[in-house]
């Protein structure tokens, strides 16, 4: 097992509850890792990623992050002295589909107790460049600062003729981990809350559920079959549809949501409710400078049960982003204040949950849209190279509901819809018949007339 180096030993910390049931997920096989990915006007050669990459990992501890003492109830985070772009950054070309490459990215299974980061970099058949790296140090938005970062440092021409091509890049020693979410953000439970989710969790249990045999298929490991389906919505349709979301005063994320019901009411006919979870992004509540920017694990939790629903209709869209909207509180990370409550005894708790029917049905993971140069409208700038498309993924983890909707898009620009889900758990065809009702009322609702 790899220790902390000498030289090195003020500049760790254990790891904060998140962390630490993101890191116990993966070291139990639960979890693979996430991958963020934007896809450019054109390719990306190793002569401007190299230097980008230099740049790019100065600025964020995070990047420098390696997780130390895995097998120990004392997992911790420390910084790698150098990092070896030759072993991080792959070059790929392939003949096949994107999904069928999204799919194999998720195979990635990172080893902790090493020097080597938790994190790899793909650019595949040139302009698409992948970030795939694991939950314990980085969150989804990380992944989405990261881009938005490396595509700032692609066009800067002072880092291009840096001409820095060292696949080492030697880590500064002296920055500091940004802290545990629960240090700087509020998510102690009140005792009400505390006793309702004991109850919940452990208390005793009357019978099967409505929910048996439908959606909600019992917990199973390892998770097998998994299918990516990507659709990506032009720029001109996501214009149509932020219009029609302004004009009825509400988002996109409601919209995404809705629409995800409607697929889900439409493939399991006869279930009254489905069990939502929305990750948040916490940064809005924490106590650091600058927390929007800053990488890390920074996640709260929204949950509902949502009714089903097989036609369309605005009123249930404003109804959800007033509902998230309320929700969306320091009440929001008490799931995660819940964890101390396990003592320690996370990976006992997660490995105890198989063969029990699943607590969610679905999930809406929305990064939102991200502003990138030479978009915008910004025409004073003729920039070399431009995101044209933003996505976003993650594995379908052994503990995650059966279909999940991850999304991402560009200010002004593309949005990407990735749903994954498992014949063996959703059940056969169900995920296909989910994505092809999404599809076809994102293409209705986009319509111009």
């Amino acid at each position: 097992m790899a220790t902390i180096p000498e030289q090195n030993a003020v500049d760790w910390r254990p790891l904060g509850l998140l962390e630490t049931y993101f890191a116990t997920r993966t070291s139990i096989g639960y979890y693979t890792c996430v991958c963020v990915w934007t896809k450019l006007n054109r390719p990306v050669p190793k002569s401007r990623l190299y230097p980008a990459m230099h740049s790019l990992i100065r600025r964020n501890p995070a990047l420098g992050t390696i997780i130390l003492d895995s097998k120990t109830k004392s997992i911790k985070f420390t910084l790698t002295n150098e990092i070896d772009l030759d072993k991080m950054i792959e070059y790929r070309s392939t003949n096949g589909s994107f999904e069928d490459f999204l799919a194999e990215l998720h195979d990635i299974q990172f080893t902790y107790d090493t020097m080597t980061p938790v994190w790899k970099l793909f650019v595949w058949n040139e302009n698409t460049v992948a970030f795939v790296y694991d939950h314990a140090p980085l969150d989804g938005v990380s992944g989405a600062l990261f881009q938005v970062q490396l595509a700032n440092l692609l066009n800067d021409q002072g880092v291009a003729l840096s001409a820095d091509l060292s696949p080492i890049v030697k880590v500064d020693q002296t920055i500091k981990l940004a802290p545990a979410l629960e240090s700087i953000a509020s998510t102690s439970p009140p005792l009400w809350f505390v006793a309702r989710k004991l109850f919940t969790e452990f208390g005793p249990k009357w019978g099967p559920t409505e929910r048996a045999g439908h959606v909600f298929a019992p917990y199973v490991h390892p998770v097998e079959e998994i299918t990516y389906r990507v659709l990506e919505i032009p720029a001109e349709r996501v214009a149509v549809l932020l219009n029609k979301c302004r004009a009825q005063n509400t988002t996109l994320t409601a919209l995404w949501h809705t629409i995800l019901v409607m697929g889900m009411s439409k493939a399991y006919v006869g279930v009254r409710g489905f069990p939502t979870s929305i990750p948040i992004n916490a940064r809005r509540f924490m106590s650091l400078p600058d927390a929007a920017n800053e990488m890390g694990a920074f996640v709260f939790q929204y949950r509902e049960v949502t009714p089903a629903r097989e036609e369309f209709e605005w009123d249930e869209v404003i109804r959800f982003a007033d509902s998230l909207r309320k929700g969306t509180t320091t009440a929001s990370g008490y799931n995660l204040g819940m964890l101390k409550y396990l003592f320690g005894n996370i990976s006992g708790w997660m490995e105890a949950k198989i063969g029990k029917v699943r607590e969610e049905a679905m999930e809406l993971s929305n990064l939102g849209a991200w502003k990138f140069p030479g978009v915008s409208g910004d025409s004073s700038k003729q920039n070399e190279f431009v995101v044209v498309d933003l996505g976003f993924s993650q594995p379908h983890g052994t503990l995650n509901p059966p279909i999940c909707l991850s999304c991402a898009g560009v200010v002004g620009g593309n949005v990407t819809l990735t749903l994954r889900f498992s014949d063996k758990i959703a059940g056969s065809g169900k995920g296909d018949e989910v994505f092809d009702l999404i599809k076809r009322t994102v293409d209705k609702l986009s319509e111009k007339y």
